[in-house]
């Protein structure tokens, strides 16, 4: 492998590790193989930047295959991460913070399989953002952060800085596995110091910090040993204490005194200032990586609740606030019901929906629509601000053009009629957009607390269905309060019963999508579900698939598709001679049956279908599910030849981690992602993203719904492997489908 030309094709900043395996199973050297230009920029930028770190040996620029500590600080941290992705295989995603810059990195290690003798590699990459929201919307890191945002979040909530942290260092203690967690902070003009907040396990022996005199010196002492570049300090093994004895003795004795045997340090921060530090003592060394990502949000955050709560107040907003319209979100909506509810205060929840919102995307596009919503919250931003009324109503955007509102406070169902009207009125007058005069109406479906429902969930469920029935309606009535029949959904019942027919007299049926490679070349096709209704009119896959999927039907609909799919293919590939790839959808559901694994056997044996040219699509949420049951299968049946792609990649909780144990050969990605890769250099850089990180996978990359030429370009440049979108193909009928692969066999040339 050309390791110089690989990092070239990263687009973040990309380096390839080296590392050095030793007989013992640890590591030696640690060296910069090779980087692409934008990570040499970086470190050139270091080696000419007098704030930064690098050795005596550094010279002038970099050198490829140098050892690492030329050019950084030496960081346990980082070797950790080569030593995982490069020597044990591991794929690692974390991140860091470098505070003398404010910048936050993405890092990503991906092992190679490239080895010389004794001397593993992995490829290394590293974002960086000055935007601190990146550490929140890591798929990767959602855990940690939530964990440490449900303790950290209180520090928000109380008055008293000391009391928050005793509220919560307990709690951040547990996370990180710890024997020990405390919080000390400098005071400079008085050489001394404080323990703000510490936690011990019970019955530990670990000797206390006060009980060393001047401990203040051997606190400072850590702020040379860190720098400015934030790094931490993490001691978990005999080694690490040998390499500190020999570069802070008096420090090191303190820890053998104190009965230490690992510890993570950080500094907290205001600036360029140290405040303080926390740290974790005799933790498990089996998860230091996460531990490690544990503190360094939990430093994070307590350093700027130190600093004027300037970042937890800015996660506040972020959290409570939609971004679009800066209303309340979902989740200050249900806070703020939810604080109702255990005050036992009577109220209101009113479900509001725009009629036809869809038509002025499709029409006008995304940003007309945009300031519609934009408009119309300002317009109920007013009346919700209204003080001449004693009524208390708060206005939430939920989602899209979903909104809440909730009414406190009124003395009759009049007055609140009332004021939901007044919400409606206030749409009457038209919206002026891109010069055209909009007129919205909206839906609104409300329901009652205690009366209609206990739980905020209950109440939300029935004011949504209150919404919907009125909206169904279609009549110039648009205000519906939540009575019981509404829960009887005549609708669902009717398509569920169109289902079990079409089950019974074997009339569900499929329609093929092709997938074609960049150079227009079939690749095969995707089965999708269609029914008919009793009287032969088409219903819409999008209304009865998620009837099917919530009555329980949705594995049998799948089984008619793929024993009609897999017939009809077969026969298809013996007339022709062409090597395609018919892919199938199971879900969640399905999947998990007993025997879902002899379902595919007997499929593939009836069929006469050759294994390698069937392929399962499924999604992550399988292995959130019941991941050891799902991966039984999938291996199954990967060894006999099966093929499997990861649908909607993306959207749910795509990671490496995931993509690692599933053993796929294609990624999907969902076609949200395809709409907006040309609106927005953000959307186009993270496609790109998902194509370069399921290549070093090994794995292929196919984009759904591609339906312009642009979006085409866009996907050649970045590398994709396969399109399947309205572009090249929109679903057909099998005739249709063996027409088109009759005519590719015919012309030889095998494409279309």
């Amino acid at each position: 492998m050309d390791i110089q030309k690989f990092v070239d094709t990263f687009f973040s900043p990309a380096c390839i590790v080296s590392v050095q395996k030793k007989a013992d199973g640890g590591y030696g050297d640690i060296r910069l193989a090779a980087g692409n230009k934008k990570y040499i920029e970086m470190i050139d930028m270091r080696i000419n930047n007098k704030e930064f770190y690098v050795s005596e040996y550094a010279g002038d620029t970099f050198v490829p295959n140098s050892l690492y500590s030329k050019y950084f600080p030496k960081n346990r941290s980082f070797e950790d991460v080569c030593y995982k992705a490069a020597i044990q295989k591991i794929p690692v995603h974390t991140y860091g913070h470098v505070d003398n810059v404010d910048i936050w990195f993405d890092i990503y290690a991906v092992p190679l399989e490239l080895e010389d003798e004794d001397v593993c590699y992995c490829a290394y990459t590293v974002t960086p953002s000055k935007n601190a929201d990146i550490i929140f919307n890591t798929a990767n890191t959602v855990q940690t952060s939530n964990d440490v945002l449900k303790t950290c979040i209180k520090l928000h909530k109380a008055n008293n800085l000391k009391d928050a942290m005793e509220n919560v260092i307990s709690e951040i203690r547990a996370i990180c596995k710890a024997e020990c967690c405390t919080v000390l902070l400098l005071n400079d003009a008085e050489a001394t110091y404080s323990i703000l907040a510490t936690d011990f396990k019970t019955n530990s022996k670990l000797k206390r910090v006060t009980e060393f005199e001047g401990f203040y010196d051997i606190a400072t002492s850590w702020i040379s040993m860190i720098g400015n570049e934030n790094d931490c300090i993490i001691i978990q093994d005999k080694a690490d204490m040998d390499y500190y004895s020999r570069i802070n003795n008096p420090w090191y004795l303190t820890l053998v005194e104190a009965g230490v045997e690992s510890v993570v340090l950080f500094p907290l921060r205001q600036g360029l200032e140290i405040l303080g530090f926390i740290w974790a003592t005799n933790f498990d060394t089996d998860d230091t990586m996460r531990i490690k990502e544990t503190l360094e949000l939990t430093t994070f955050f307590v350093s700027s609740h130190i600093a004027r709560y300037k970042v937890i107040k800015h996660l506040k907003h972020m959290s409570y606030t939609d971004a679009l319209t800066e209303l309340p979100n979902r989740f200050a909506c249900t806070d703020h019901i939810a604080d109702l509810i255990s005050r036992r205060k009577k109220f209101t929840a009113v479900s509001i929906d725009l009629n036809h919102f869809k038509s002025i995307n499709d029409s006008l596009g995304l940003e007309a629509g945009n300031q519609v919503l934009i408009e119309i919250s300002e317009r109920w931003k007013a009346l919700s601000g209204d003080e001449t009324t004693a009524m208390q109503n708060f206005i939430t955007r939920i989602n899209g053009d979903e909104f809440m509102l909730v009414i406190c406070d009124y003395n009759s169902d009049e007055e609140l009629k009332d004021i939901i009207e007044k919400y409606a009125d206030a749409l009457s007058e038209p919206l002026t957009v891109d010069g055209c005069d909009l007129y919205i109406t909206a839906s609104f479906g409300y329901a009652e607390y205690p009366t209609d429902a206990q739980t905020a969930d209950s109440l939300i469920s029935h004011a949504d269905a209150a919404m919907n029935e009125i909206k169904k309606a279609n009549s110039s009535d648009h205000i519906l309060g939540f009575t019981s029949d509404i829960l009887r959904n005549e609708h669902i019942l009717e398509v569920e019963n169109k289902i079990r027919a079409a089950l019974e007299n074997n009339t569900i049926y499929f329609n093929l999508q092709p997938q074609y490679d960049m150079d227009h070349k079939l690749r095969g096709f995707e089965a999708l579900a269609r029914m008919k209704d009793t009287d032969g009119t088409p219903i819409s896959p999008g209304e009865f698939i998620p009837i099917a999927e919530k009555v329980g039907l949705i594995d049998k609909v799948d089984s008619m598709v793929f024993q009609k799919a897999t017939l009809f293919f077969s026969s298809l590939i013996k007339k022709t001679g062409l090597d395609l790839t018919l892919s199938i959808n199971a879900s969640v559901r399905h999947i998990m049956k007993n025997g879902f694994v002899e379902e595919i056997c007997d499929l593939i044996k009836n069929s006469g279908l050759s294994t390698d040219q069937l392929e399962i699509e499924i999604t992550e949420s399988i292995l959130i599910d019941s991941a050891e049951k799902a991966l039984q299968c999938i291996n199954e049946l990967k060894s006999i030849g099966v093929k499997f792609a990861i649908d909607d990649f993306g959207t749910g909780y795509s990671s490496l981690s995931y993509l690692n144990k599933i053993p796929v050969n294609l990624l999907k990605i969902d076609k949200s992602f395809i709409d907006r890769i040309n609106s927005n250099e953000s959307s186009n850089q993270y496609v790109k993203a998902m194509i370069s990180m399921g290549h070093i996978m090994g794995l292929d990359v196919i984009s759904e719904g591609v339906e312009k030429s642009e979006q085409v370009e866009v996907l050649r440049s970045i590398g994709c492997d396969f399109i399947q979108g309205f572009i090249w193909g929109r679903p057909m009928s099998a005739e249709d489908a063996e027409k088109l692969v009759s005519d590719i066999a015919n012309n030889t040339d095998f494409s279309h």
